[in-house]
């Protein structure tokens, strides 16, 4: 016995779900988005981490000459610019290209203002790795809770200068 499907153009669309899982999962976890693209198209894979006094970023980036990077740290946003250059060979057509190529310019918003004057940058193995330490004002600070008796001695201090 022989099943029998009938095609029907309603299959063809993304559901609403799906269509909305991929608008979260490219909002949050790309850093396309996190960080934003200006002029070429050359998005660079990054993570970011965040420890108690800072985040590190790091980003793909092979065939990136280091010397001719520019990184800038401003506020909570990083600016890369660089150029990607992939050699070329003599007397051989190219048949496909999967690597991006050329000069690019992306944007990191990080969750919090960094300290620009204290940021290291290292570059090994194709990866860049950057150590942003969170401006003091954006560090998490403990504050003493006083009671009602060390608000009096308190008090008394006061009083007394």
């Amino acid at each position: 016995m022989a099943i029998r499907s009938v095609w029907s153009p309603v299959n063809e669309f993304v559901s609403l779900r799906e269509a909305m899982d991929r608008l979260v999962a490219d909002s949050f976890i790309s850093p396309r988005t996190l960080l934003g693209t200006i002029g070429n198209t050359i998005n660079l894979p990054a993570n970011l981490f965040e420890t108690s006094d800072g985040y590190i970023v790091q980003v793909s980036m092979p065939g990136v000459d280091p010397e001719k990077l520019q990184v800038t740290v401003r506020g909570d946003t990083v600016s890369l610019k660089g150029e990607r250059l992939v050699p070329t060979f003599e007397n051989a057509q190219q048949i496909w290209s999967g690597i991006p190529t050329g000069s690019f310019e992306q944007l990191f918003t990080l969750p919090a203002a960094v300290e620009s004057g204290e940021a290291q940058a290292a570059y090994e193995h194709g990866l860049l790795t950057l150590r942003l330490p969170k401006a003091q004002h954006a560090r998490s600070h403990n504050v003493k809770v006083m009671s009602g008796k060390d608000q009096k001695v308190l008090e008394s201090a006061g009083a007394s200068k």
